[in-house]
């Protein structure tokens, strides 16, 4: 069994002391990558237009010299089974697309999501090199800490120096809204970079940890939100009960199947015990938009009514039980703050099925990388808690592997997808027998 890798396999047609440049090369843009994905939020503090505008022709053009650098690289199948799941959600969003209610607005949506899914299939081969994929995850480090620093700094310029209460972050959260600053994206972001960052780490350092610490601290205590706290235990706890199912011992599985079923049947009688409008005074508004995206599915079930069709009519549409709700969406565009239903309100059934392959395929490469012995990295948990992070916050906000293409958030899931891919496809090349061995030559 071939016992490493080689990473300059697509640098053979240079000269021997060409290779090391090339490396370096693809190594200063995958850190640029993660450079730009750090510092947009602040740019767009100072220069909203200049930051929209930089952030997707910089990472565009530098994943195009990547393609260049790793262009003759042999496909896995991993990657080729990644790039043809996404070619055919993008092939079937096309449909719901031509046939919305704004053809045009949903096109260029859906150009984005297009540019992304390439994107990630190149910064997926590029992290086959070890070297790229240290220092990606190193910049997306202190990426992590710029957008962490971005948001104590916003509460201290709004706040003062006022101790974090839960009181204190609701009022900085109030005037986050009026002044429309994204205080759930920017955390997120940087919660997601770190993440990333421990996915990529060669190795797991106390320091990371603290960081991280802090970083999960700020995105808890002063956005003034449950939904960080909440996602993140339940990954754990995703992770956990995962870990159950496959153990050898049968109590084990026994309490997770019991858990498992306990969970269950206490959410079926909490959510009918539970009145719509305490319902949607406890998701913060979020419940009058679900409804509102489960009312316009009902309405186009097959193709739905297109990429933003919310910004039609959705606060018009709104019950009204959450008196907020109607102010933060006209300040902050967030649609329904639900993957999951603005897929079936937007793209109707054809995009939803199509979509969910594709989330299915990246819980299948975090799960085998979690369970299976790997034999080049030792990250594999870290991977699904991610995984399992991106996935549920999906439920709570649109950000993440189906927003609009526009943000950070955005950008970093499909990095993260590729990351996962690029593991799996390191596992092929060494012919690890828990993972798929043969490649499929260009």
């Amino acid at each position: 069994m071939q016992s490493h890798l080689n990473q300059n396999e697509a640098l053979t047609f240079l000269a021997p002391d060409s290779v090391d440049a090339a490396v370096m090369v693809s190594c200063a843009f995958a850190g640029f990558i993660a450079l730009i994905l750090g510092i947009y939020w602040p740019l767009y503090a100072v220069n909203p237009d200049l930051a929209v505008a930089m952030l997707r022709p910089a990472i565009v053009g530098a994943c195009f010299v990547l393609l260049l650098v790793w262009n003759r690289l042999s496909v896995t199948r991993a990657e080729m089974t990644m790039g043809s799941l996404m070619m055919f959600q993008c092939v079937l969003l096309l449909i719901p697309t031509l046939a919305a209610t704004d053809p045009g607005r949903a096109f260029s949506d859906w150009a984005k999501l297009l540019i992304l899914c390439v994107l990630a299939v190149v910064v997926a081969r590029a992290l086959r090199d070890e070297s790229t994929a240290n220092v990606f995850g190193f910049v997306l480090l202190i990426a992590a800490i710029i957008l962490a620093l971005l948001t104590i700094f916003a509460y201290l310029k709004f706040m003062g120096p006022v101790m974090p209460t839960y009181k204190s972050a609701r009022a900085f959260k109030g005037i986050a809204v009026k002044q429309g600053i994204p205080l759930n994206a920017i955390p997120f972001a940087s919660v997601l970079a770190f993440l990333c960052s421990m996915c990529l780490a060669r190795f797991h350092t106390w320091y990371r940890y603290a960081i991280g610490l802090v970083i999960f601290t700020v995105s808890f205590v002063l956005t003034g939100s449950r939904t960080p706290l909440a996602v993140s235990l339940l990954s754990g706890l995703g992770v956990i009960m995962l870990g159950g199912f496959r153990s050898r011992k049968l109590f084990t599985r026994f309490v997770t199947y019991c858990t498992i079923l306990a969970i269950v049947i206490g959410i079926g009688v909490f959510m009918s015990r539970t009145s719509f409008s305490q319902m949607s005074s406890l998701s913060e508004g979020r419940w009058d938009l679900w409804s509102v995206a489960c009312d316009k599915f009902v309405e186009h079930p097959i193709f739905g009514s297109g990429f933003e069709s919310w910004r039609d009519d959705l606060v018009s549409r709104l019950p009204g039980e959450y008196s907020l709700t109607a102010s933060i969406e006209k300040n902050i565009a967030g649609g329904y703050h639900n993957e999951y239903l603005t897929l079936l309100a937007e793209q109707g059934l054809i995009g939803f099925i199509a979509t969910m392959i594709v989330f299915g395929y990246l819980f299948r490469c975090s799960w085998k990388l979690a369970y299976n012995q790997c034999l080049v990295w030792q990250h594999g948990r870290w991977a699904l808690f991610t995984c399992l992070f991106v996935l549920l916050r999906a439920s709570l906000e649109v950000p993440g592997l189906f927003g609009y293409g526009q943000e950070p958030a955005d950008f970093l899931a499909f990095f993260f997808f590729a990351m996962v891919v690029s593991r799996v496809s390191r596992e092929e090349q060494v012919g690890n027998p828990y993972f798929v061995s043969s490649t499929v030559g260009v």
